[in-house]
């Protein structure tokens, strides 16, 4: 049984999209929506002192559970390098920071695709 069958009540629907990730163009970061996406979320926040003299910066961390027939590919290295979050209840956008696929132990078949999200800035 899969993450999304097994935590049914879980699954959050019509609230994050996935597109694609054009960094630091003349007008910044470009986000183009492909499509929506139902996840899990488990989200944390981290603290890090240090960064910049006499400042504290917080990053918000996001761990998504995607099913993989909602992404655009399942090379890991194009999802982190091409593609990014957007939350559209938060109006938030998150660059895909670490990308791993989940298994079935005894089929070997994928069942879903781990997210994890750094916020950033984005236009449309």
């Amino acid at each position: 049984m899969d993450v999304f069958n097994a935590f049914a009540g879980a699954v959050v629907s019509g609230v994050y999209s996935i597109g694609s990730y054009q960094r630091g163009s003349l007008e910044g970061n470009q986000f183009t929506k492909i499509s929506d996406i139902d996840v899990i979320i488990d989200e944390s926040d981290i603290g890090m002192i240090g960064r910049a003299p006499n400042a504290e910066v917080l990053d918000a961390d996001l761990l998504l559970y995607v099913k993989p027939s909602q992404l655009p590919t399942l090379n890991l290295r194009a999802l982190t390098a091409g593609y990014m979050i957007y939350d559209s209840k938060a109006d938030d956008y998150f660059a895909i920071i670490h990308a791993m696929i989940g298994k079935n132990q005894h089929t070997g078949q994928i069942e879903h695709v781990e997210l994890l999200l750094r916020q950033t800035e984005a236009t449309i």
